[in-house]
């Protein structure tokens, strides 16, 4: 296949280096035959600029090695709205909640603002670990319902808020699968971090391009306009340094057994939604991955190989 040359207007976001090579495309067309294939059709407006013919090119930065794709073509608030209402869209558990609650205890932190933060569910658990909780959410469905519940959510972007308006600035500053859908994700960790209290911490984690999920490069969710961008272990330091701040420590999840499963069916109808070949093995294959993999302790010998990455970053 051929691709289309990299657009120097498409800099990276990480380094700004202007070269780009590109590596995988899809259609629009194809988009809407991907997202079909896991129960969402959306409208046109909700599309933004993505049209049937466009060709969604995922890039290489030939700088720093990140993978992003033309920042444009981010989803807009039609899209997050009627993708919510296919799904649960906003988790109420994940790994990073209770890592991040136990970083907090340790290192004494109280006040925390959730960018991102949905209907509340990482600040439900903060404020019953005894913190003060903050908000920023900019879906009003999702805002409203962690303020009912007592969170002060602010429904602005951090460039529109000061410490006037957040009451002061914040010990931990969590975003959580947030940064690979904005077009400037170390300019976010960089306004931030004029929210930190002094001895404060940023909170990242980020889905890996380099887990299981490397499994399912088709699975729409990793493109637009849900994902601009794919992020590796390696590309946390370079988003410190773009960001003026200092990777303290960063890791990965566990592998569970029920991921494999998961990616391995996400594979399967992917390829089918495109009229490629399914994984084989059909459906048994991932349950028996699964099985094997659980019966085994292999999360263990695998043990970075999770659906996301993190890291914890700090004013140097």
């Amino acid at each position: 296949m051929s691709f289309p040359a990299a657009e120097a207007l498409c800099k990276c976001p990480l380094c700004a280096h202007s070269a780009a090579r590109s590596v995988q495309q899809l259609t629009g067309e194809q988009l809407a035959k991907l997202w079909r294939a896991f129960g969402h059709e959306f409208t046109p407006e909700a599309w933004g600029r993505i049209q049937p013919q466009s060709a969604v090119v995922l890039r290489c930065c030939q700088g720093c090695g990140f993978r992003f794709f033309d920042p444009s073509l981010a989803g807009n608030e039609a899209f997050y709205r009627e993708l919510e209402e296919g799904e649960a869209y906003y988790a109420q558990a994940r790994p990073e909640f209770q890592r991040t609650l136990g970083f907090a205890r340790r290192n004494r932190l109280r006040r925390v603002l959730d960018v991102g933060c949905g209907s509340g569910a990482f600040l439900d658990l903060a404020r019953q670990a005894g913190c003060e909780t903050c908000g920023v959410e900019l879906n009003s469905v999702a805002g409203r319902k962690a303020a009912a519940k007592g969170h002060r959510v602010f429904s602005r972007l951090l460039r529109e808020l000061d410490r006037s308006q957040t009451g002061g600035g914040f010990d931990l500053i969590s975003f959580f699968q947030v940064l690979e859908h904005v077009a400037e994700p170390a300019k976010v960790l960089e306004q931030a971090s004029l929210f930190l209290n002094p001895g404060g911490w940023i909170s990242v984690s980020l889905p890996s391009s380099e887990g299981v999920c490397r499994l399912a490069r088709l699975e729409p969710h990793q493109w637009p306009p849900h994902h601009i961008s794919l992020w590796r272990p390696a590309d946390l330091p370079q988003l410190g340094r773009a960001a003026g701040l200092k990777l303290v420590q960063r890791g990965g999840d566990l592998l569970l057994g029920s991921d494999i499963e998961r990616i391995w069916k996400a594979r399967s109808l992917s390829a089918t939604a495109l009229g490629r070949r399914a994984s084989w093995g059909g459906s048994w294959m991932p349950r028996l991955l699964c099985l094997a993999y659980r019966k085994a302790g292999l999360k263990f010998i695998f043990p970075r190989w999770g659906c996301s990455i993190y890291g914890y970053f700090q004013k140097p």
